[in-house]
């Protein structure tokens, strides 16, 4: 993954977060019963606990996209396996020529 693809998925990441304001800020004090509080901030901890765990995975398939081999991993493979069978050559043809 490029330092491109990185910095683009970090910054939709942080504007997801910004783009929910109302989870992150305070909020003024209810003149309500303690079970309607208890029962709002039960809801609050649902949702927060949704945000985190979608939070969670898109950070686990960036994980998982990070390991996978690229093609410059490949070709590089590529040539260091010819690189070898290359010097190997190179060292018969000189036990071979004395």
């Amino acid at each position: 993954m490029t330092t491109l693809q990185k910095s683009l998925a970090i910054s939709i990441l942080c504007l997801m977060l910004a783009g929910q304001p109302g989870t992150l800020t305070a909020q003024e004090a209810p003149q309500e019963t303690s079970q309607e509080i208890i029962t709002l901030l039960k809801e609050q901890n649902r949702n927060l606990s949704q945000n985190l765990r979608r939070i969670q995975r898109e950070i686990a398939a960036l994980r998982a996209d990070l390991d996978k081999p690229t093609i410059k991993d490949v070709f590089a493979g590529i040539g260091y396996i010819v690189g070898l069978f290359g010097f190997a050559a190179f060292a018969a043809s000189r036990t071979r020529s004395r």
